[in-house]
């Protein structure tokens, strides 16, 4: 559309759709840097053109990075018709009203052409209408950097990561769920000798029944139907030394990994290229961390021995290595940064243990004569101050009273003052202003802080604490991943970047690139680039992984 009413629809993938020819003749104006281009979730269309051949250039502005960067909270996940109504008061109809929803969707292919032309033509009418008044917000809210340095040339860099994919091998995964269903198997038997008979696990009632009236455990919590059988009750039951507890525990998890992850990875799998071609989602975490779905990647467990059986399953191809670049406890290190506390400082800049460290304040014994378990306790104290956990949330998950937690948290205040001043002065600033910042100026509005509900404002005062470390995680994530997508390709090498989980960033590279990779990978995440006038306090640390699996390599 270059003017209102002269919206056109250039159909790929319907039937009768754009031939050769037609392409051949949008190609150059469609991959000219100088032709000027606005559209909505452009990452998407980038994708689907590649796909044939065309590298999309000269985009200058997409709605929907726009609208979230405005405000990420308000208009999740961004849809186009979410932006129509807002800023045009304008209906449009979701894609769903033509492609349909659920096990009832069609893609476009399957289509008749004249039926998608209409909305197709609404949608981009919409993007030309909604983009000035975007835009001027996006400016207004000082968000206009970011746009332009970061989410949308990243967005191109995602881009190419989801038409890469990541390779996986079905049978192993197939193996892994059927190791996983015989230890649930296992662990039934086992449910079922403690509870002296046979029921139905996954039944909330049945459960909670034989748990609390039958085997006389202690009620912690009810439902409106009945006895709480949560992961936090049979956590606060395993704590309390029940044995039934674990075992349900340890079978929810399992069964969680055969039906979330093992059934829908292998589901996943293109059988044409046969890897997982997920999507990475920029405007879906509010904090500004990249969100994978189709599949959801990033919920697959990490540090348990499941996890790792699952990653395995994810291969290198022949001739390459994965390459594992994982952030080293980012999240505590900016915490460092933004207090400028000076023993938390220390900790990271003289690189001593600060779980360690945090636990031997919180039980007065010398660092070097913590144990395992005191250590334990010192790292979820520290992450709980990230997090903004109370006493009460705190107690539960270490399996203490509510008076011992609150001690735990007084004496790490006592210890990190600077970290209290923090919290104090960041809370009261985001009462004033109504959001927080990250540390490149990325904003989020917490319209909980003036909400009636006490319960809401304390909501809202967690954000406020969890954001700017969180977020500003995120920031340098991308950062560095504009780095190293910079020199891979300037380097003209072979090495992909597959994934960006949490904090960690994973390759492929050919044998012959990988010591260069890494090096690559290294100086970039330990050393962002990060804009003129900012820098950290403190260093960032990178471990990192070679392996023909993910598993061997995280």
């Amino acid at each position: 559309s270059t003017a209102a009413g002269s919206a056109r629809y250039v159909p790929l993938h319907c039937p009768g759709g754009l031939g050769a020819e037609g392409l051949a003749l949008l190609k150059p104006w469609l991959e000219d840097p100088k032709r000027y281009k606005i559209g909505h979730d452009c990452k998407g269309l980038w994708v689907a053109l590649r796909r044939k051949g065309i590298a999309l250039a000269g985009v200058v502005g997409d709605t929907m990075l726009e609208s979230f960067l405005v405000d990420p909270n308000k208009l999740i996940p961004h849809h186009l018709e979410q932006i129509a109504k807002e800023y045009l008061q304008r209906t449009i109809p979701p894609a769903k009203r033509v492609l349909g929803a659920g096990k009832q969707a069609k893609r476009f292919s399957e289509l008749d052409g004249d039926a998608v032309h209409e909305w197709a033509c609404q949608q981009v009418e919409a993007v030309a209408d909604a983009f000035p008044a975007v835009r001027e917000r996006l400016e207004q809210e000082g968000q206009r950097e970011i746009l332009d340095n970061l989410d949308l040339p990243l967005s191109w860099v995602l881009g190419q990561m989801e038409l890469d994919g990541i390779a996986c091998d079905g049978a192993d995964l197939t193996q892994a769920g059927e190791d996983f269903e015989r230890a649930a198997a296992e662990l039934t038997a086992k449910i079922y000798e403690l509870a002296g008979r046979e029921f139905n696990i996954g039944s909330p009632k049945q459960l909670g029944e034989l748990l609390f009236d039958e085997l006389g455990l202690p009620v912690i919590k009810r439902t409106k139907t009945g006895y709480s059988t949560n992961a936090e009750v049979l956590e606060r039951l395993q704590a309390k030394g029940h044995e039934i507890a674990e075992h349900l525990l340890e079978h929810r998890k399992l069964a969680k990994l055969i039906n979330t992850y093992t059934e829908v990875l292998q589901n996943a799998v293109n059988p044409t290229t046969g890897r997982i071609h997920a999507t990475f989602q920029q405007t879906v975490g509010v904090s500004g961390r990249l969100i994978t779905t189709d599949p959801d990647l990033q919920r697959t467990p990490v540090k348990t021995p499941e996890g790792k059986r699952i990653r395995q399953a994810f291969v290198a191809k022949a001739g390459c290595k994965l390459i594992s670049a994982d952030w080293s406890q980012i999240e505590l290190r900016l915490l460092a940064h933004f207090t400028g506390d000076p023993r938390l400082v220390e900790s990271f800049e003289k690189n001593l243990d600060v779980h360690a460290r945090t636990a031997g304040q919180l039980f007065e014994v010398p660092v070097d004569q913590v144990d395992g378990k005191q250590r334990a306790v010192g790292k979820l104290v520290n992450f709980s101050t990230i997090y903004g956990q109370g006493a009460t949330a705190l107690g539960q998950i270490l399996g203490v009273a509510r008076k011992q937690a609150e001690a735990y948290i007084a004496s790490y205040f006592d210890y990190y003052a600077g970290v209290r001043e923090w919290l104090d002065a960041t809370m009261a600033q985001a009462h004033i202003d109504g959001y927080v910042q990250t540390i490149l100026g990325r904003r989020r509005y917490i319209p909980e802080l003036s909400s009636n509900s006490w319960q809401d404002r304390q909501a809202g005062e967690r954000i406020a604490a969890n954001t700017p470390i969180q977020g500003s995680a995120a920031d340098i994530c991308k950062l560095a991943m504009m780095a190293i997508a910079r020199d891979l390709r300037e380097g003209k090498l072979a090495t992909r970047m597959l994934l960006q989980i949490h904090d960690e960033l994973v390759f492929e590279a050919p044998e012959a690139e990988v010591d260069q990779v890494v090096a690559i990978a290294r100086r970039h995440m330990q050393q962002v680039p990060l804009p003129a006038g900012l820098s950290l306090r403190v260093p960032l640390v990178v471990d990192v992984g070679v392996g023909a699996n993910w598993g061997e390599a995280h």
